[in-house]
């Protein structure tokens, strides 16, 4: 497990962006009607949808309950995915951590 560092912990407090943003992936395989319709089901619903690499990327359009002003209050003990989750990936260069990088 990579640690994360103070400068990218103070990032993620000050942009929050990874846990006011909750994603999950799914892929329309899993299910026994049309990718169409799988995708107008999440629409319908109010999730964000988008297509990526034959799968689809669901964003639930609420924060984390863990998320307070000043970043997660379980942060010590929170779950697996959300140590090893890289806003990066997601988000690109919405995410502070993006900033980093252009510094090297």
């Amino acid at each position: 497990m990579k640690k994360i560092s103070g400068r990218k912990q103070k990032l993620c407090i000050e942009c929050q962006k990874c846990c006011k943003n909750i994603a999950v992936y799914t892929h329309p395989d899993f299910y026994e009607c049309s990718a169409k319709e799988v995708l107008d089901f999440y629409k319908m619903r109010g999730f964000g949808v988008q297509k990526e690499n034959g799968a689809f990327l669901l964003s639930f359009p609420f924060p984390c309950p863990h998320l307070t002003r000043e970043g997660c209050n379980i942060y010590e003990k929170r779950p697996q995915p959300c140590r090893e989750y890289n806003g990066l990936e997601d988000f690109g260069d919405d995410c502070l951590w993006s900033t980093l990088k252009k510094k090297k």
